[in-house]
């Protein structure tokens, strides 16, 4: 027993398969509580009626939220906004992990600004799931409130300020300056948990050989996203470009949930080949008939990825893929006449 079989935490994830997957994964971990929600909307409702009415949710208390970034109609930024900040929310203290496959510093740096927790990167193995839940269970940080913030104070570690300089608030919170108030962090995980959580890692890499059997169900799906994908370009071909906006942003979306699986499941080339595919459609202004051809190249490098079952990095048949790929990626920004309409991430990451 490692202490986790007393928490309950709520799963937050919109992809019916990357949620059957975490619900597994924190099972397997000793989690004993698992709320699901389908998105931010669904977790808000459920949060709420942890006061109101618990028997619907089955949970008097949320101990950690685990959510994912991209969800609709409420994704988990404003989740997490919602949580820290709102006047209904019942627990602002609540711990928070935030899930994305938009690991870049903008994207962390604007989790921690909202009061994440901790930010866990997708694609994510059973070891990272189970360190970024110790991390929050053994976080010490005080909370922090100003005119605009209230969450884990965003430094890691508190630097001494000197008597003379502190203010004591009537409330009796501490602060360095007027307007800023620390206060004791709630330590409900640690206290239900125990002080030493520890996992050993013959059960982490057992979980994550059960979690590669997956590998199979992850092929199927992913077939089926091309298949979206496949749909949407046909459906946009057959339209003038300024009219393609929707077909582009569904593909946008559909990338983004390949970019964040592949790499979990043993196909991270699924996952560069995606995450281009993500940028060539992100904010994009170009829907040319150039753009939709180079969008069907990306779809049939996926297509060739699953077909030839090419795992890890391929060796040199993976080498020649990306090779490919930026070939193409390339002589498309050569051949463009106007590159302010190509979004800033792809010129970035062909350049």
């Amino acid at each position: 027993m490692s202490g986790l079989e007393n928490l309950t935490v709520l799963l937050v994830e919109d992809s019916q398969q990357l949620r059957a997957l975490l619900v597994s994964v924190l099972s397997q971990l000793g989690i004993g509580n698992i709320l699901r929600a389908n998105d931010g909307a669904d977790a808000i409702r459920q949060i709420k009626a942890m006061q109101t009415d618990p028997g619907s949710i089955g949970a008097t208390s949320i101990d950690l939220v685990l959510s994912d970034w991209l969800m609709e109609p409420i994704d988990g930024a404003t989740l997490l906004r919602w949580i820290r900040r709102h006047k209904d929310s019942p627990d602002r203290f609540m711990p928070f992990i935030m899930v994305s496959a938009y690991s870049d510093w903008d994207r962390v740096q604007t989790s921690r600004n909202l009061g994440v927790n901790e930010f866990l990167a997708k694609p994510f193995s059973v070891a990272s799931v189970f360190e970024h839940i110790n991390a929050v269970i053994q976080d010490t940080r005080s909370f922090v409130r100003t005119d605009s913030f209230f969450g884990p104070d965003r430094r890691r570690s508190r630097k001494h300020v000197p008597d003379e300089k502190r203010v004591i608030h009537p409330s009796g919170e501490d602060s360095m300056e007027k307007r800023i108030r620390f206060y004791s962090a709630p330590r409900a995980l640690r206290r239900k948990v125990g002080p030493d959580l520890q996992l050993n890692i013959a059960s982490i890499v057992k979980i994550q050989k059960e979690l590669d059997e997956w590998n199979d169900d992850f092929v199927k799906w992913t077939n089926e996203y091309i298949s979206q994908i496949n749909r949407r370009v046909a459906a946009a071909a057959a339209k003038d470009a300024g009219n393609r906006r929707a077909d582009f942003s569904e593909i946008n979306r559909i990338s983004h949930e390949l970019r964040g699986q592949g790499g979990i499941f043993g196909y991270p080339l699924v996952s560069s080949v995606a995450k281009s595919l993500f940028e060539l459609t992100k904010d994009t202004l170009d829907r040319s008939d150039d753009c939709l051809r180079l969008v069907k190249d990306h779809v049939g490098t996926l297509r060739a990825v699953l077909r030839d079952e090419v795992r890890g990095d391929g060796g040199q048949v993976g080498i020649e893929i990306i090779k490919a790929m930026r070939q193409a990626n390339a002589k498309f920004l050569r051949e463009q006449g106007d590159l302010s309409l190509v979004s800033r991430d792809f010129l970035k990451s062909n350049r």
